[in-house]
């Protein structure tokens, strides 16, 4: 795998992401054969981020992709995440799913905890800094933003409506394309993994309501639209300041 990924790191992502795809699946069928919702799906992606934490730390690539503390200029420069984190409320206008239960309120943050480190490492991790490689930052926001939100559809399998599915994948590439810009910002991966729990948590422990979803859906997108172009902005200003300097 060491070899593919200095080789070949756009593959390594896909192999990555397959891996973890076919986990989440294998996980599901166990879950709905044996009547335990999401039990054997957190128990398998429980030991996925062990063996993914194992990787990074045996071949030293933590630093090299995005495990790194954010400084206060870039915390001053990325507005402290507030547009981005303010999205992750938006779920619990919708109420808190009292028919979880204990178990179920403790089972889907256990699963959310593990869904939002997996990709976050394997789509803004191996996949953005594998297409930077060898394509550049465009098209490495881009095409990781694009990869995450598609990569959504394998929800239909898990009983998704098909509305459910497009709001979704419309949300998945606001969300993609500015998560990964804030790598591209910040140099880590840290900001997404929370953001990306915490909206996931707040969207799995409340009501289903397909209006609000909606009305959520275009609320999250324009947020992450204009701050997208804030970011971007951000990154003229780097490059003007650095044609300065050498003149």
């Amino acid at each position: 795998m060491k070899k593919l990924q200095e080789n070949k790191p756009i593959w390594h992502a896909v192999i990555w992401i397959l891996m973890y795809i076919l986990v989440v699946n294998i996980g599901d069928n166990i879950s709905g054969s044996l009547g335990q919702a999401n039990l054997p799906t957190v128990v398998l992606l429980i030991a996925f981020s062990i063996v993914l934490l194992i990787y990074l730390k045996k071949n030293n690539w933590f630093e090299l992709y995005g495990f790194r503390k954010i400084g206060k200029a870039e915390l001053t420069k990325a507005l402290f995440f507030v547009p981005i984190l303010a999205t992750v409320f938006l779920h619990y206008l919708r109420g808190i799913n009292k028919e979880l239960g204990f178990k179920g309120f403790i089972l889907a943050i256990a699963l959310m905890l593990c869904v939002g480190f997996i990709e976050e490492v394997v789509f803004r991790g191996f996949l953005y800094q594998g297409i930077l490689k060898e394509s550049g930052m465009r098209r490495a926001v881009l095409i990781s933003g694009i990869t995450f939100a598609i990569g959504h559809i394998v929800n239909l399998l898990r009983g998704y409506t098909t509305a459910d599915q497009i709001n979704q994948v419309v949300i998945g590439i606001f969300i993609g394309i500015t998560l990964a810009l804030i790598v591209a910002l910040t140099k880590s991966i840290l900001p997404c993994i929370l953001y990306h729990i915490l909206f996931n948590i707040s969207g799995t422990i409340t009501y289903s309501n397909l209006k609000l979803e909606t009305y959520m859906v275009v609320i999250t997108s324009v947020v992450c639209v204009l701050y997208s172009v804030y970011m971007l902005k951000v990154f003229n200003l780097k490059k003007d300041s650095q044609k300065n300097m050498t003149v």
